[in-house]
């Protein structure tokens, strides 16, 4: 079943890998959602944000674990820009199917938000 459209409020554009110059997937429907405040684990910083998405939208984290271990390693997942042809940049930490079998399924990405560096003075 598909998330129930009204609750997809805005659009992004998902950019792969990182940094791409050209989108690979524009005017996606999907719901931002700050979360700063669950988003740290271990005193770091993990994510900013968490994004909503109809499932079988094709959207990757960037995270790996290698064999025999126990640890994630986490790397550039794709690029989201939010709204659709914004300027806002985020990275996807990690994504996963919620209320699976239900009327509201879908994709949770989360999303880490990118600052470019600032130029020195």
């Amino acid at each position: 079943m598909p998330i129930p459209t009204p609750l997809l409020t805005t659009t992004c554009d998902i950019y792969r890998p990182f940094g791409a110059a050209a989108p690979t997937t524009a005017n996606v429907p999907c719901q931002l959602s700050p979360d700063l405040a669950q988003g740290t684990w271990g005193g770091a910083l993990v994510w900013t944000h968490t994004l909503d998405l109809a499932c079988g939208t094709d959207l990757r984290d960037g995270c790996t674990r290698a064999a025999g271990a126990d640890a994630i390693t986490y790397a550039d997942g794709d690029e989201v820009r939010i709204p659709s042809g914004g300027a806002t940049r985020y990275v996807v930490v990690w994504v996963e199917v919620r209320n699976r079998g239900s009327a509201l399924e879908c994709l949770r990405a989360y999303l880490l938000r990118h600052a470019p560096s600032w130029p020195d003075p």
